[in-house]
């Protein structure tokens, strides 16, 4: 079969807006879309950058917390030598009912120590003080409570638990 002239380059123009068509819906069009959708990403994941830098900053500064805790532990001692010391140093030793030691968190680079401190017929003021020395000696206080004591209500009966870094 032979063509004319004008049918071959009616043919030939058909042929190449046909292969442009395909190249441009299999090829160019994914391409910009997946190019569109990256450029959209960035300014979230510009922000993501800015949020995990400013975590590890926090990290980092924890990290220094803790060594920092547990160098004064190493220097420190026991954790219930450290606190018998400090109620006797607050005039708190014949307030004492008990210390119970408690299990604490251990992790590969963390172990905590934890101490229940009850004290009965103590003042307010003489446990703001005591609190105030515990956390003076890098001890942290995690939990307190008090309750007043029915046959004298100036008087307290408190439980103060004591954790710090072994």
């Amino acid at each position: 079969m032979k063509f004319e002239t004008r049918d071959k380059r009616a043919l030939i123009i058909g042929g190449s807006a046909a292969a442009l068509i395909l190249i441009y819906l299999y090829a160019l069009s994914p391409f910009l879309a997946d190019l569109t959708r990256k450029r959209e990403q960035i300014p979230r994941k510009e922000r993501d950058l800015v949020e995990i830098r400013k975590l590890r900053e926090e990290y980092t500064e924890l990290q220094k917390q803790l060594q920092i805790a547990q160098d004064a532990a190493a220097k420190r001692g026991p954790l219930l030598t450290e606190i018998e010391n400090l109620t006797k140093r607050a005039n708190l030793n014949t307030k004492i009912v008990s210390l119970k030691p408690q299990p604490g968190t251990k992790t590969d680079t963390f172990t905590e120590s934890i101490v229940e401190i009850k004290l009965e017929n103590i003042t307010l003021y003489d446990i703001v003080n005591y609190v105030y020395l515990l956390e003076k000696a890098t001890l942290r206080v995690r939990k307190l409570s008090f309750k007043p004591r029915y046959d004298n209500p100036k008087l307290l009966n408190a439980t103060v638990l004591v954790s710090s870094a072994a």
